[in-house]
């Protein structure tokens, strides 16, 4: 054990200087700064130093320069440069250093440098393996120690590049849910994106869609809520996209605190401060409190023909409007907010209905995706004022004023059908094949075409025009 850890401190000189004020030497707990956000924070203000972890029986360094890292080191025999010298077969026994087994990973690069054994291409790509397969372990803890000594620095001209983001948004997703969501302590505060977002990272589906809804500066709440994914995925999401550069975020909860961090964290409150009654907000609300609300939201989503009555606004609604009342909808509806309903049918409707109201939403926020839609609408409204319609007359005085029936079966199955035949062409002619067949069908239950008359010619189906009934075939050989 003592020599692993003489091993650790091998790479590194003290160059203290009590004098100095400026010299940074703090220490705290993985649990409220894990190492990915202490990276960030060592990068965003350009500290140099040595970070030292302590995990259980664990121990890990990581070395920065002006902000950037340049080296890190474990105490673990399975993440020392001779474990990886064996796994490589880039060297063969006889042709090591002698004394490898006491030498530090930095000592034994070198000797492989200087003897000519690796190149120094080989030694960086083993060095850059082993770094980052050293800070994937220490990513990952959530429990234990940390210091920073600002005057310790690596005796060592080696400067290796590791992908810090990609390794930073890869660990994200390997931390514990809770973990994650417990690094966002206020729903409000707000997350943009960066002006310049890297082409060349390879993001995962959520984080691209995360991204996608970041056009301007938005609430963390409301990006969970229009992002469609589950909250802790949002907020997986949303936490490596953060360390790793590519969306900022209102608050973080720094270690290294200046006079400027500590009245930002000032402004972080607790918990989210409770409404008076009567007082309304932007948070959700309880489900339990508006399940007549509910049936009604159902009801009319239900009885909607187009994109602009499921998120009730005219057609000459603007595209703010549209994000509007579509985060208005989501934060009373959204189907995460009824989970305690989940694989019941209400559960199933309500998402149903919400797949209506996002659809709308990102057919009526896209300039070209609205202009074929409002195309359409405006064709389909075309056809249906061009349809016949069914003679009516006029009723007299007395008819007027006698009693009604109770029903009007006819008209209803009549109006019905021409509704679900509208809506079936539309959907058909957008390239919604489902939607177009479903309401077809029902266009076809309601208002069946009649039975044809035997004693009447047939007609033919090109075209309409009527012919004379079929004459029987007859074989060439029989004519």
């Amino acid at each position: 054990m003592l020599r692993d850890k003489l091993r650790l401190l091998a790479g590194y000189t003290d160059n203290s200087d009590c004098s100095k004020d400026d010299k940074l030497k703090l220490n705290g707990t993985l649990a409220n700064h894990p190492l990915a956000e202490l990276i960030r924070e060592i990068s965003s203000k350009t500290l140099s130093g040595t970070l030292r972890l302590k995990h259980e029986r664990a121990q890990t360094a990581v070395y920065f320069e002006d902000g950037q890292l340049v080296y890190a080191a474990s105490n673990l025999r399975t993440l020392r440069l001779q474990e990886y010298l064996n796994k490589s077969g880039l060297v063969s026994e006889k042709d090591r250093p002698r004394q490898e087994n006491n030498l530090s990973d930095l000592a034994l690069a070198a000797a492989l440098r200087a003897t000519g054994t690796l190149s120094q291409k080989e030694v960086d790509s083993l060095l850059v393996t082993l770094i980052a397969d050293v800070l994937r372990v220490a990513l990952l803890w959530t429990e234990g120690t940390w210091e920073f000594d600002q005057r310790a620095r690596l005796d060592d001209p080696v400067r290796v590049k590791v992908d810090i983001a990609n390794l930073l948004r890869e660990a994200v997703q390997r931390m514990p849910p809770k973990f994650v969501t417990e690094r966002f302590r206020n729903p409000n505060e707000t997350i943009s994106r960066v002006s310049e977002v890297s082409l060349t990272t390879n993001f995962l589906p959520a984080e691209s869609f995360i991204l996608s809804r970041l056009d301007t500066p938005t609430r963390l709440e409301d990006l969970v809520v229009i992002s469609g994914l589950r909250e802790f995925e949002a907020h997986r999401a949303i936490y490596g996209l953060a360390l790793s550069g590519q969306v900022q975020r209102e608050y973080w909860q720094n270690a290294f605190r200046t006079d400027a961090a500590k009245a930002n964290e000032a402004q972080v409150p607790p918990k989210t401060p409770a409404r008076k009654a009567g007082q309304s907000d932007n948070s959700w609300t309880s489900v339990s409190d508006d399940d007549e609300e509910l049936k009604k939201f159902l009801y009319r989503v239900g009885q909607a023909t187009n994109h602009y009555e499921v998120i009730e606004l005219p057609l000459t609604a603007g595209a703010n409007e549209v994000k509007n009342a579509y985060y208005a909808l989501a934060r009373r509806y959204h189907p995460d907010r009824f989970h305690l309903k989940s694989g019941t049918k209400l559960h199933a409707e309500i998402s149903s209905a919400f797949a209506r109201i996002t659809q709308a939403y990102e057919t009526l926020t896209d300039s070209k995706a609205r202009s074929a839609y409002d195309r359409s609408l405006e064709r389909s409204k075309r056809f249906a004022e061009s349809a016949p319609k069914r003679s009516k007359v006029a009723p007299s005085p007395a008819a007027a004023d006698a009693p009604k029936p109770e029903t009007n079966v006819p008209d209803t199955e009549s109006g019905n059908a021409e509704y679900n035949f509208r809506e079936g062409f539309g959907a058909l002619e957008q390239g919604r094949i489902d939607a177009a067949i479903n309401h077809l069908a029902a266009a076809a239950r309601l208002a069946p075409a009649p039975a044809p008359d035997p004693t009447l010619p047939r007609s033919s189906s090109r075209g309409g025009r009527s012919c004379s009934p079929a004459r029987p075939r007859v074989h060439p050989r029989d004519r």
